[in-house]
């Protein structure tokens, strides 16, 4: 029996799409429509300062909270309906009501949704995706925790060595390699695998 954790923008949800799209008419890119960046921080299209600018006006778009979903939430229901689910996202905490509605307009069934991780809003303080998991893990299931950056794997992996830790692919993480975390190159990896036995 699992007690899930799932990371959203980029995992669940296409954070990628939604921002590049929302920068694209900011900015009028000439970009194609299925363009993935390389970087996390979209150092292949903007400078710092236009991320930083960019990422405030996605914020206060229609867009941040209209992204779409990247598994199919009936399908993601049907898998996981049966456990605990909670979602955990690095977004500002001042967004997250915003970003659970969009999950809840998208037909995503879960307990809760937190803000955590690596990058730090003003104001706020700093906490890790495992110690979210530590408020809300249950001792007698197994976790298991999905998210698209390494240092999110590597953190929770480091605090629960027994979970089922897996890495979203995405082309900045491409270089990634751990041998006790899985990586998945679409969500039929983790949906065909969850809850039976796993090939390292």
């Amino acid at each position: 029996m699992y007690c899930c954790f799932f990371d959203v923008d980029g995992v669940l949800l296409d954070f990628e799409g939604g921002f590049i799209k929302a920068i694209k008419d900011y900015y009028q890119l000439d970009i194609p429509e299925d363009f993935q960046t390389e970087s996390f921080w979209f150092s292949d299209l903007l400078t710092k300062e236009q991320v930083h600018e960019g990422w405030y006006n996605f914020v206060h778009s229609p867009e941040f909270e209209q992204l779409r979903p990247m598994v199919d939430p009936e399908q993601f229901n049907a898998k996981f309906g049966a456990y605990p689910v909670h979602f955990i996202t690095n977004i500002p905490p001042d967004c997250l009501e915003r970003r659970k509605t969009n999950l809840l307009n998208a037909g995503f069934k879960f307990d809760s949704a937190h803000c955590a991780g690596f990058v730090n809003y003003d104001d706020h303080p700093a906490q890790t995706k495992a110690d979210v998991i530590r408020e809300l893990q249950q001792e007698e299931k197994k976790i298991m925790f999905v998210d698209d950056h390494p240092d999110n794997c590597l953190n929770v992996r480091e605090s629960f060595p027994e979970a089922e830790i897996w890495l979203m692919s995405r082309p900045f993480n491409d270089d990634f390699k751990h041998p006790e975390i899985l990586r998945a190159r679409n969500w039929d990896d983790v949906l065909g695998h969850a809850d039976t036995p796993v090939t390292r």
